[in-house]
């Protein structure tokens, strides 16, 4: 029976998902999968319940905390020794890193799912340049082979000669059925009665540029006032989100809301009637197959792998990164048009 260890970083979001995911269904074909991770993750309880071995490790985001990295990679070389998986599978840039460097040392090979290279989104020249020599470097010295969500994402790393092309494979995210038998989220079904509801379902990260959301917000509001938005989630940007809605009044606008996560992601997203991703960069979002499941129309940014995923004008509108303006007519004009919101979510299913 083949041993699998499965290393992540993000405590949340996505990439946390992804390593749940693929830990549950392993499990069912037969391998013995467990987990290193951070400290502290929104998946551990599931994944007890699944009966996985979670290994929490001192992994933190980015590149700038050598004493945490080194006390993550010794802990991951001595966890590597002693389980002694057959292979490791590192979910993004920073367990990649770490997860692949600790699998060298100790003759386990490695595959690596970047979930977004880092050298992907809005960075300096420096870290930009940075991220792709480590790339670079471990994707042709330390990497089986390195797993893209998109095919843009595969065209990316070509471009950056991150490694040869045999070793980079497309395999994209996929998502859970949707679970049409959860409780709807309340307070979205108590905004949902007094006019139709587009939310944002993520964690408050920069990646995600909600910053461009609460902007559109008044601009939907004066194309549709009877739309009622929302954003789902919590994260570091919380206070820094809170406080632009409120310099544009929207604290004292019953219309817009900021409301508390609670999975599954099906709760919230059954009780929308458009969901948006206004991300600045992705590779591929969970978010957006998880609505596509769910039959949510999708307003989205032309971002990485988002347009493999939503198919413009059939499941969803795509509008431009960073354009506020582009964003709220998408999302007013999918608001104010239930029948094509109907049929946009029957082609979503």
């Amino acid at each position: 029976m083949a041993r699998v260890l499965l290393v992540h970083e993000p405590p949340d979001g996505g990439v946390a998902e992804n390593a749940l995911q693929l830990a549950s269904r392993l499990g069912t074909h037969g391998y013995t999968v467990q987990v290193a991770g951070p400290q502290q993750a929104v998946t551990y309880g599931r994944l007890a319940e699944a009966g996985v071995a979670v290994h929490r490790l001192p992994l933190v985001r980015g590149y700038g905390r050598p004493l945490c990295d080194a006390r993550a990679l010794r802990g991951l070389v001595a966890l590597l020794r002693n389980e002694r998986p057959d292979l490791v599978h590192c979910h993004s840039a920073k367990a990649g890193v770490l997860g692949r460097l600790a699998a060298r040392a100790s003759g386990v090979p490695a595959v690596y799912s970047p979930h977004c290279f880092p050298f992907v989104g809005e960075f300096g020249v420096t870290r930009r340049f940075f991220a792709t020599s480590v790339e670079c470097a471990l994707g042709r010295a330390a990497t089986a082979a390195i797993l893209c969500v998109a095919e843009e994402e595969r065209a990316s790393a070509l471009r950056r000669r991150v490694a040869s092309p045999s070793r980079l494979r497309v395999v994209s995210n996929g998502s859970e059925p949707c679970d049409g038998t959860v409780a709807l989220d309340p307070a979205l079904l108590a905004l949902r009665e007094r006019g139709p509801v587009a939310a944002a379902v993520t964690v408050m990260r920069p990646q995600k540029r909600l910053d461009v959301l609460i902007d559109a917000a008044p601009l939907v509001f004066e194309r549709l006032p009877e739309a009622r938005l929302a954003i789902v989630g919590e994260g570091p940007l919380q206070e820094e989100l809170h406080a632009r809605a409120a310099a544009l009044g929207l604290d004292r606008d019953e219309r817009f809301t900021f409301l508390p996560f609670s999975a599954p992601a099906a709760r919230h997203l059954r009780a929308l009637d458009v969901f948006v991703e206004s991300s600045g960069w992705e590779g591929l979002p969970i978010s957006i197959l998880e609505a596509l499941a769910c039959g949510v129309p999708q307003v989205a940014t032309h971002v990485g792998g988002t347009a493999e995923a939503v198919a413009d004008g059939h499941t969803g509108l795509l509008v431009p990164a960073h354009d506020a303006p582009a964003l709220a007519a998408a999302i007013a004009a999918l608001l104010a048009d239930r029948p094509r919101r109907e049929a946009m979510a029957v082609a979503s299913r």
